[in-house]
């Protein structure tokens, strides 16, 4: 699948992958869809809590739920997206009007008197179903819109706008909880769908009718087979390992550690939907500085040596939350500062691991090995999250979020002891 898109200028710089228009509706589809999700982030577990009562069991089901088909879709999707090839864009066009629809369900089942705890988790999965096949659609989806000098900067620029809608996000839903209850907050979740779709919409790219090769040459193939060709080749590429190694780990304890806080800063330091939604905004904040600016570190300090670092700093800030109880009317502005910091070094990390993942997986396997990645990486986060409401039960919210954050922190042993810190440009991951 190709596209007609800026070649490099006559000083030989790849120009800003900005100068591409299907790249720009790109960025404002994820945009779009980013803004509406993180408020989503916030209202959906207040909306449990405040509106339904959740216990702590219900809360950490729901986090179960809402990532439980990344175990059970991703691979599948990961087939059906390398099958579609140029229909990819039509596949997230229709996740993100699936969506839509299935977020306003929510705020009608409170208006009418009707919503459940039962109710929430059915839709919630099913949004979460659409969410893993747009997700393994969108990765495989870039690299085709903009050339592969161009995947830092355009990663970097999808991630920036990410976090500023983490940043804008989940403070806006902080004060929407507030201002007018969850369920009305929730319809900022569901405009965000319909925007992203729109401008999807609007993408155009050459080579429509050309099939992917793989599929015409192996057409028979079986499709246990092809998933398992994607899985093998994830969990053996020595670049793509250790990355998936440190995701999984990040994934599974921050949910212990998230959930942790969650339910220590309601039930016992009691802050309100504001003060939480200023914790995450913090958050967002960091990353949007960490993805903005961090790809003018590589060529200084070299790709692997820069996604090492700025891994250790946002892996090791949650730490820092084990001074919670001793806090006192700290307690705020101390987990800002760990959210900032945490940002920070992941904006910049994950721009870089992307980026890596993408210039090292071959492009006929992309949307497969991108589906395995999920499965196992984002498969940890129903795992995290039961364990979560197991420890905040049994020992309580401090105890699970302390677990959270060493847990967190261990996960840059992966890519320390891999060879990934050796990287000096992203390009060597292909040629070595």
């Amino acid at each position: 699948m190709k596209t007609v898109t800026p070649r490099a200028t006559r000083s030989g710089i790849p120009p800003t992958a900005w100068r591409n228009p299907n790249f720009r509706r790109l960025w404002r589809g994820s945009a779009a869809s980013a803004i509406g999700s993180e408020v989503a982030e916030l209202a959906l577990p207040l909306f449990a809590l405040l509106t339904l009562s959740a216990s702590a069991a219900q809360a950490s089901t729901l986090r179960v739920v809402q990532f439980l088909p990344f175990l059970l879709a991703a691979l599948p999707a990961g087939m059906l997206v390398d099958r579609l090839g140029p229909g990819r864009l039509r596949l997230m066009v229709g996740a993100d009007v699936g969506r839509a629809l299935l977020v306003l369900l929510i705020p009608v089942a409170a208006w009418t008197g009707v919503a459940t705890m039962t109710g929430l988790y059915v839709v919630v999965f099913a949004v979460a179903l659409l969410t893993v096949v747009f997700q393994v659609a969108d990765f495989a989806v870039l690299p085709a819109i903009v050339d592969e000098g161009q995947l830092v900067d355009a990663n970097g620029k999808i991630s920036a706008a990410q976090s500023a809608a983490e940043t804008g996000g989940r403070g806006l839903g902080g004060l929407l909880v507030q201002a007018v209850g969850a369920p009305a907050a929730l319809l900022v979740n569901a405009f965000g769908y319909v925007a992203s779709a729109v401008s999807l919409g609007r993408i155009r790219l050459a080579d429509t009718n050309r099939r992917p090769t793989w599929v015409q040459s192996d057409a028979r193939r079986s499709a246990l087979r092809e998933a398992a060709q994607g899985v093998t080749a994830a969990v053996r590429h020595r670049y793509v390992r250790p990355l998936l190694g440190e995701a999984s780990m990040f994934n599974l304890f921050n949910e212990v550690f998230v959930l942790g806080l969650l339910l220590y800063a309601v039930r016992e330091a009691r802050l309100g939907p504001v003060a939480i939604g200023a914790v995450f905004t913090a958050g967002g904040v960091g990353s949007f500085a960490g993805a903005w600016f961090g790809a003018r570190l590589t060529g200084r300090f070299g790709y692997g040596r820069v996604l090492l670092f700025t891994l250790a700093v946002g892996n090791g800030a949650p730490l820092g939350a084990l001074l919670a109880n001793r806090a006192g009317s700290g307690l705020l502005p101390l987990l800002c500062l760990i959210f900032v910091v945490m940002g920070v070094g992941i904006g910049i990390a994950n721009v870089h691991a992307v980026s890596l993942r993408q210039t090292a997986t071959p492009e006929h396997l992309r949307g497969r090995v991108n589906a395995a990645y999920r499965l196992i990486s984002w498969g940890c986060v129903p795992v995290g999250a039961a364990l979560g409401g197991v420890l905040a039960t049994q020992a309580g919210p401090f105890a699970a979020m302390a677990v959270g954050a060493v847990g967190v922190s261990l996960a840059t042993l992966w890519v320390a002891f891999s060879r990934v810190p050796g990287l000096a440009g992203i390009h060597d991951a292909v040629r070595s």
